[in-house]
């Protein structure tokens, strides 16, 4: 292959470990492939550094091996082994070609041949190819193009890419939402719209996976009402859902650099908890999403989050998170002032959260027995305690034990 394209090499590039493994796979073996490239093209950070070889993975396993370094082979089905260097990751895919496929998964061979492995990927821009020097390959002959002009393309015919891999789907939206300007490319969206049925095939881990990167980006409105619109995961879309609210939201949340996925779900399901649990049919929350999103709807049903003292109550109940969200809300809501939120933010983020003095041992000390009564008692002293604004010393809180009999 001949460069299309030279840029100075990159600090990843040039980074031990990875200098480490492109030495041990040796000269002309291996190249930089996919989103570092595509990142680096659009300067944008590169997280990930994944590599393509023309060794096998058990040729690069060796190799690894022979450099000390350690290869674990995490994807070896389809060719792909993950190098740990200096504690970093790299993934190292053989070049392959789809023998067989189900939308699912796929049976690959081997090839040494960059153009033919570039034919089977998701998108030309993801097919672009890099040297440690820094010379930019282009095997499709399209992905440079696109790239620049920001073109989101599948590689050849989209049905058949679709058809290899039914995620692909939900992937076009997401990099359409992230990489793309202008139009989404119209026979890319019409293959979605024909294998739209076939999504509900994929598992609910690979649903949720990328389901969630969509709702991550800056905004994620337009692309849903795309995807709503052509009945891609229509499911998601419910009728108490308003795409403004949503919208403004998401610009508050990256104003105060507070980007809050629970939250974004929340209200995409139209703050009702019955599609919050309809949505967990198709997606799989992490219990921490429940409970964040559990905490955002108790500090929204409190009466007002307009003064310092509420801030701090909700603080104290429900946490920084959820009471920090709930503010971006009451923003979007047009509950509070704008001009109120910074300093409730000040709160949220720095008031150093108080212990209640009072335990049970303390009760009982006091003569109450243990079961609900003492719970109920606790509760009571408590309740009075923050009503006093987090003030009453233990001593205090001590003295109300009988009087609240």
């Amino acid at each position: 292959m001949e460069s299309v394209q030279k840029i100075d090499p990159q600090d990843w590039m040039n980074a031990p470990e990875t200098l480490a493994v492109m030495e041990a796979l040796g000269a002309g073996k291996a190249l930089f492939v996919g989103g570092c490239v595509r990142n680096t093209l659009l300067l944008r950070e590169v997280e990930d550094v994944d590599i393509a070889s023309v060794l096998t993975p058990e040729e690069v396993t060796a190799k690894l091996k022979a450099a000390g370094i350690k290869a674990v082979p995490t994807g070896i089905e389809h060719g792909t082994v993950t190098a740990v260097s200096g504690g970093r990751g790299f993934e190292i895919t053989t070049l392959r070609k789809d023998v067989e496929t189900d939308g699912r998964r796929a049976v690959v061979s081997f090839t040494d041949d960059w153009a033919e492995d570039a034919q089977r990927r998701d998108f030309t821009m993801n097919t672009l190819l890099a040297d440690g020097e820094g010379n930019i390959f282009d095997p499709t002959g399209q992905g440079l193009d696109d790239l620049k002009a920001r073109r989101v393309v599948f590689v050849g015919d989209p049905a058949a890419r679709i058809a290899e891999d039914t995620l692909r789907i939900l992937r076009l939206f997401r990099f359409h939402a992230s990489y793309g300007e202008g139009e989404i490319d119209a026979k890319a969206l019409e293959a979605c719209k024909a294998a739209a049925d076939k999504i509900s095939g994929l598992s609910k881990e690979r649903i949720t996976q990328e389901f969630f990167k969509i709702m991550a980006v800056d905004n994620p409105v337009d692309i849903l009402g795309i995807m709503f619109d052509n009945k891609i995961l229509s499911e998601l879309s419910y009728p108490e859902y308003d795409p403004e609210m949503l919208g403004h939201f998401c610009e508050f949340q990256k104003r105060y650099g507070l980007i809050s996925l629970p939250s974004r779900l929340l209200v995409l399901a139209g703050m009702v908890e019955k599609n919050i649990q309809a949505m967990e049919s198709f997606l799989l929350f992490p219990k921490v999403f429940g409970k964040d999103i559990q905490a955002l709807s108790k500090v929204l049903e409190m009466d007002d989050l307009g003064d310092e003292q509420a801030v701090k109550v909700a603080v104290y109940r429900q946490g920084r998170v959820a009471t920090a969200q709930a503010l971006i809300l009451e923003i979007v809501l047009d509950r509070i002032v704008n001009g109120f939120v910074p300093k409730a933010l000040e709160i949220v983020q720095n008031w150093d959260i108080p212990d209640f003095p009072l335990s049970g041992d303390d009760l009982l000390k006091a003569g109450i027995p243990e079961g609900p009564e003492m719970g109920q008692k606790l509760s009571e002293i408590e309740d009075w305690w923050i009503e006093q604004e987090f003030v009453p010393d233990k001593k205090s809180c001590f003295g109300r034990i009988h009087e609240t009999d």
